[in-house]
């Protein structure tokens, strides 16, 4: 009988067409009887808050709740859907020992306040995140969503500008992040009249502006962007690169070529050093893997190693799945091999999509082969990808090959604990 061929020399053999990769992180689930617990909690909070009173904080420690993060978030958001104050219950909870809010919480106690348009309850708010130096988010000024009403549009513009008079007299750090914030919420709901009034109010800014210009391409509004674009140039603020690439992301998406071309000509020619950036080569060798067209997505890539441009492991991936979808496994393998030299930043993540993507289209060998060869190289292999692989070979009954990666890879673990 011969011997069973060992990883490190096993051939690469002609693949399957089909080839697919997912893989989802692990993330613990509560279970439904922790579930029904909180929700049976934040009923009862909701209703003693709903109900007021002097004696609520008393009524409170009565109940005495176990509170978690979850519990506070999903109490939160019942009083701010009922139209119940906030703020007492959150002081009460911020004193419970052993348990801190967290910054969404936060942002949470400053939408409650929105939503009842209590910009005095806002405002002390504001100064606690202040004082512990969180930042706002979007989530804070979720109440401004849109509803429906005829005037809804100056109800929402006289809000927002309420909401500017108390980030103004909170001051920093609120109201860095909260401006920005307040931008992007009102974009988001498609407020835009809204969200040029607060930057015509502030500061016109690319960052701003930005925020609308990527609110019009998701909507895949290629010229209500470019409208934002023309009206920053005329406001005298210069697009950054963000700006050009959310508008040439906008163009191939909606498979607008040969303008997406044109705007990458314009760019070419616009000031040096900002654009293209390496954003701007990997949405084009994106879109280029996608289509199918991997020499032209190559064409860009070589371009970027020219201008000393690191590509960003993503382009990497686009790569690999595009040669993959294509069916072409040996010029995915041979892509991984060439970047080893090239990127070497990109080695380990690399070998390791490889693998995966061969392990999920039943090319298991294959898959142990590139984790051998990459442990040789002296760089530990993504754990998931190593597990999955391991697995299947004893699956299949190849249990020695399965172990001589186990050998390889304990060998990282002696490393770690050695701190070597």
């Amino acid at each position: 009988m011969l011997p069973l061929p060992r990883l490190v020399c096993a051939p690469l053999r002609h693949p399957s067409p089909r080839a697919a990769f997912s893989a989802r992180p692990f993330a613990p689930r509560p279970s439904d009887a922790d579930a029904s617990t909180d929700a049976a909690a934040s009923d009862a909070i909701v209703r003693l808050v709903a109900a007021g009173g002097s004696s609520l904080e008393a009524d409170l420690d009565r109940l005495d709740p176990a509170l978690s993060h979850a519990l506070v978030v999903s109490t939160l958001r019942a009083l701010t859907d009922r139209g119940v104050p906030a703020e007492r219950f959150f002081a009460w909870a911020s004193l419970r020992g052993g348990f801190s809010p967290s910054a969404h919480a936060y942002n949470l106690l400053v939408e409650n306040a929105g939503k009842l348009a209590d910009y005095r309850a806002m405002s002390r708010a504001l100064a606690l995140m202040s004082q512990r130096r969180l930042s706002l988010t979007d989530r804070a000024f979720a109440f401004l969503a849109p509803s429906s009403g005829s005037s809804r549009s100056s109800c929402v513009e006289d809000a927002a500008r309420a909401v500017l008079r108390v980030l103004d007299d909170v001051g920093r750090p609120c109201r860095a992040s909260g401006v920005f914030s307040l931008v992007k919420a009102l974009a988001c709901t498609g407020e835009f009249n809204a969200a040029v009034s607060v930057i015509e109010e502030t500061r016109r800014t690319a960052r701003y502006y930005n925020v609308l210009v990527a609110a019009k391409c998701k909507a895949g509004d290629f010229v209500g962007a470019r409208e934002v674009f023309d009206e920053m140039r005329r406001s005298g603020c210069d697009p950054d690169a963000n700006t050009w690439n959310y508008l040439l992301g906008c163009l191939l998406k909606n498979g607008r070529l040969a303008e997406a071309c044109g705007l990458v000509e314009t760019m070419e020619r616009s000031e040096p050093g900002e654009v293209p950036d390496s954003l701007t080569y990997e949405i084009l060798t994106y879109h280029a893997c996608k289509a199918g067209k991997m020499d032209s997505a190559m064409q860009i890539l070589d371009q970027m190693f020219s201008e000393n441009l690191p590509p960003r492991i993503t382009i990497h991936s686009a790569f690999i799945k595009g040669y993959f979808n294509a069916g072409k496994i040996e010029d995915a393998c041979k892509y991984v091999n060439d970047m080893s030299t090239r990127d070497r930043h990109s080695v380990n993540r690399n070998y390791s999509l490889l693998a995966k993507l061969l392990q999920k289209s039943g090319r298991t060998i294959d898959a142990g082969r590139v984790l051998y060869e990459l442990m040789e190289k002296g760089l530990r292999p993504d754990h998931c990808a190593y597990i999955k692989v391991a697995k299947d070979l004893h699956k299949m009954g190849r249990g020695d090959l399965a172990s001589e990666l186990k050998v390889m890879f304990q060998s990282f673990i002696v490393q770690a604990d050695t701190g070597q």
